[in-house]
């Protein structure tokens, strides 16, 4: 069932998409709508003058009277006017299909920018308007627009030949498309991955694994921030120092940090270092650097409140790396802090990978009979092997939680939650999150400890 709500304000990272306005006109024609080479594969001509910008933009305008037209402006924030524009050129209401159009000056391509636009408005198609699939097509001589496609989760399914027209003339289209189903599923890495070791693990990893949105792309995602934070915050006192080791692309280190909180944070991927610091704002006390989880000389010993380790554990095949980690993370914590350690659960993931996978149980990377996950890309525990590394590290447990439980195989549930449901659900989860039968069947378990000194 589809909830048109028209061409509401979509921010990202980088970018507002809003809409159109007459003082659009001249940075519409400086910035895109003049050059022939931005226009070489669309269907409507470079502009010769601003005056076809403002007869556009009047167009555009009476549209959005219409709860079902969609178009929208991409203004770059750190210019502040707009560089291209994105839009719905075509729907198919039978099967709640949108098309998307969409084009920018070249002087932004090759920057990730119309990638971050288009995911971003097939996340509002999906979760706002209720569509079932968002579509695109692109003149097969222009590649870099199906880049675009692929990046963003779109499948290719064909090309339509001699189907089309631009400003070549006749012409083929490769047609992509993403469904729901594909978007709300876990992505999973291609076997390739070629790595000397763990750190080059790492850094190959999260250039293809978009960490930026993990935690928030979805309700079913959020409930594991939401966990998280609920457990840090019973042992956080005014003015405490966080570690945050293995931060990621920031999404618990600014969450304190704004809480204010005193938050260093440091992290080994360039992608995730990259989405950390362009959301730090000129208000932001954050102390962020990159680093390896198994040198953590730069701070000083029992100077830290909390430790966080959201990410290191994830990735060490070595069980002497991961009692060095740990060794770090206790050294710099004081003796009546808490660290805070992720992993990621080995039994869950046979179940939510056959959600992806109608093969998997049959033909997926595990023993089939011990049901033990092979380590890559992501390194995997059960709830005994958490329990073994942090006693043999000398940490005493505390809590032992199902940070996002069944939310991940239940993920089409959740998201399809009302308000009220939603929060139901979070105070059911928080209730049994931490009962020992429960904390199997959770994709990412959470132990807090104080170091055993």
């Amino acid at each position: 069932m589809l909830t048109h709500k028209g061409t509401q304000t979509i921010e990202t990272d980088r970018l507002i998409l809003r809409k159109a306005v007459l003082e659009d006109a001249e940075p519409m024609f400086r910035n895109w709508a003049s050059n022939p080479e931005v226009t070489r594969f669309l269907t409507w001509p470079a502009y010769e003058t601003v005056e076809a910008a403002y007869t556009t933009l009047k167009r555009w305008m009476e549209g959005y009277e219409d709860p079902a037209f969609y178009q929208w402006m991409i203004v770059l924030k750190e210019i502040g006017e707009p560089i291209g524009s994105i839009s719905v050129v075509r729907q198919n209401y039978r099967v709640e299909e949108a098309e998307i159009g969409y084009c920018i000056g070249n002087s932004w391509w090759h920057k990730g920018i119309m990638t971050e636009a288009l995911s971003a408005v097939i996340e509002y198609f999906f979760t706002e308007v209720g569509m079932n699939r968002v579509a695109a097509r692109h003149d097969p001589n222009n590649p870099h627009s199906g880049n675009v496609m692929r990046k963003c989760g779109m499948k290719y399914e064909g090309t339509h030949r001699a189907c089309d027209r631009n400003n070549q003339g006749i012409c083929d289209a490769a047609q992509y498309a993403i469904l729901r189903s594909d978007w709300e599923k876990p992505k999973h890495f291609a076997e390739d991955i070629a790595f000397a070791d763990d750190a080059q693990l790492v850094q190959e990893v999260y250039r293809q694994f978009d960490e930026n949105s993990r935690l928030n792309k979805s309700q079913a995602a959020r409930v594991e921030f939401l966990t998280t934070v609920r457990y840090i915050e019973k042992y956080l006192t005014p003015g405490a120092k966080i570690l945050d080791v293995g931060a990621g692309a920031g999404e618990y280190g600014l969450y304190f940090a704004r809480k204010g909180y005193r938050v260093s944070a440091l992290e080994l991927a360039d992608a995730n270092i990259a989405a950390f610091r362009a959301k730090i704002t000129d208000d932001d006390k954050i102390d962020l650097v990159q680093g390896n989880a198994l040198d953590l000389s730069r701070y000083d010993s029992t100077s830290f409140d909390v430790v966080l380790l959201f990410g290191p554990l994830y990735h060490l095949h070595e069980d002497a790396d991961k009692l060095r980690c740990i060794e770090e993370a206790k050294r710099v914590c004081k003796p009546d802090g808490k660290i805070f350690f992720a992993f990621i659960s080995n039994d869950i993931v046979i179940l939510t990978m056959q959600q992806s996978q109608d093969d998997y149980l049959i033909n997926g990377h595990y023993n089939k009979e011990t049901f033990r996950l092979n380590d890559f890309p992501f390194v995997f525990h059960t709830v005994d092997q958490c329990r073994t590394i942090l006693a043999d590290a000398g940490i005493k447990v505390c809590h032992e939680i199902a940070a996002d439980g069944v939310s991940e195989l239940l993920q089409e549930l959740i998201n399809r939650l009302d308000e009220k449901s939603y929060e139901q659900y979070l105070r059911y989860h928080f209730y049994i999150c931490e009962k020992p039968e429960c904390l199997g069947m959770s994709n990412h378990l959470l132990f807090v400890g104080t170091p055993d000194k």
